[in-house]
């Protein structure tokens, strides 16, 4: 029930950790969010009832992961180019590790110290998250200083001749890397336009003093109030426009990416929710059933490296390689409820949590070749956001079926399905992108030409 709670937390709150993201920096957002989590995990332990645990433990940590998430994600993919599915590979392999170690600690915390005391020590954790954004430093820094160790002189003067006229530039650049910018036509040029606006002033007809005994024009004012109100909205508008980067909705490509991640999103949550109560189903003791999540989680972290640095190859298509493991876990899924076996179980971990590992990889890879690195934060986190609505729907619809049918058989073919038509999605849009490139490059080649 709290994984759906987090995970529905952590995707609507992407746009708004993008824009804090861009707006403050990776670091004090990631930050944030590790505080966030762990002031969420630590109330946890002193909650009353289980309406306060949805909050503290499912609501807050999710607002937090969210933070980081995005954060993370963004400071990968500006840090490297070359490297960057290896980069990002490496980055999120820790989840892979995380499932692998914490499903057997988490039951031997609970029961060595209560489920209170186990989220207390998973507060104390989530507090290493602020030591890692310590480390994730700006990006610029290390240009300004390559910048000021390149200048030679003091100041330096850069002349332009412009075509128009004989207007001079001069660009005075000085250790402190303080720039001044000033054109010598400006000068007058303003002096004129000043002396312009005071005789415009002085003899405009509405500033004029009315003598007659008419009363003042009211229904003026009023209009120029509205026409002002009506500007400053727009110009609000406008810039919530920009900043959420709304304009990549009008990109079909994106959208095309889009539908397909909400769908993998839900494929590749669900079985890691059931997969354990599935192992019951069929007789499977509960240690047993926990050890299947983690070979999954193992499996999922040696795919991310070796798929990442695969990706990283000039051979290697990261768009071709992400929709097959889509396609392969949708296909696996589909056909695992037909063996019961504890050894066709874990065959079916493995080969999910590598294929879930590759696709997790290669999400902000592929979206990077979609829409460019440019729009990476503002559409990595309007997709989380659509992201967490279909989980919001699609995590209970999977407990409904099972509730209504009685077996686990008819969520595990659903999930299946939703998978393989994620990837049919995926590659119309790896289609439609690499038309719209070839477009792009005939349309350079004859202006080139």
């Amino acid at each position: 029930m709290f994984v759906p709670l987090i995970d529905s937390s952590v995707n609507p709150l992407g746009p708004i950790a993008s824009v804090l993201t861009n707006r403050y920096g990776p670091r004090v957002v990631t930050i944030a969010g590790g505080i966030i989590s762990s002031t969420g995990f630590a109330a946890s332990a002193f909650a009353p009832n289980i309406y306060w645990l949805c909050v503290t433990f499912g609501v807050i940590p999710g607002i937090g992961a969210a933070f980081m998430y995005v954060a993370a994600i963004s400071c990968v993919g500006q840090y490297f180019e070359k490297k960057r599915a290896f980069a990002m590979g490496i980055a999120l392999c820790g989840t892979g590790i995380g499932t692998f170690v914490l499903a057997p600690l988490t039951e031997y915390l609970i029961e060595l110290y209560t489920w209170r005391g186990a989220v207390l020590i998973a507060s104390g954790i989530m507090l290493n998250c602020v030591v890692g954004g310590l480390f994730f430093r700006p990006l610029n820094l290390k240009m300004k200083q390559e910048e000021t160790e390149n200048l030679d002189q003091n100041q330096r003067e850069v002349t332009t001749d412009q075509d128009s006229s004989e207007e001079k530039t001069s660009l005075i650049v000085g250790k402190s890397e303080s720039f001044l910018y000033q054109k010598s036509s400006d000068l007058c040029d303003s002096n004129v336009s000043r002396s312009q606006s005071c005789m415009d002033t002085l003899t405009n007809k509405d500033l004029v003093l009315n003598t007659s005994k008419s009363p003042p024009s009211c229904p003026n004012t009023t209009n120029d109030t509205r026409r002002k109100i009506w500007t400053n909205v727009y110009h609000f508008l406008k810039k919530l426009y920009t900043m959420f980067g709304c304009a990549m909705y009008l990109d079909i490509v994106y959208i095309f990416f889009v539908i397909s991640n909400c769908f993998g999103a839900i494929g590749s949550v669900i079985p890691y929710i059931y997969i354990p109560d599935r192992a019951y189903e069929v007789g499977i003791s509960k240690t047993d059933a926990s050890f299947l999540l983690s070979v999954a989680g193992m499996a999922n972290t040696v795919a991310r490296l070796v798929f990442g640095w695969l990706a990283s190859r000039e051979f290697a298509n990261p768009s071709i390689m992400y929709g097959i493991s889509l396609l392969l876990c949708g296909i696996s899924t589909f056909v695992s409820p037909f063996n019961d076996s504890h050894e066709f179980l874990v065959c079916y971990s493995v080969l999910f949590g590598a294929c879930a590992g590759v696709y997790i990889c290669l999400n902000a890879i592929v979206l990077v070749h979609f829409v460019g690195i440019d729009n990476l934060k503002s559409s990595f986190g309007n997709m989380l956001l659509f992201k967490g609505l279909f989980l919001l729907i699609g995590t209970p619809a999977a407990g409904w079926l099972f509730d209504e049918t009685g077996s686990y058989a008819i969520t595990f073919y659903s999930d299946g399905i939703i998978l393989c038509l994620s990837s049919v999605l995926l590659f119309i849009g790896y289609v439609l992108n690499e038309n719209k490139l070839k477009k792009s490059r005939e349309t350079s080649n004859v202006l080139y030409e």
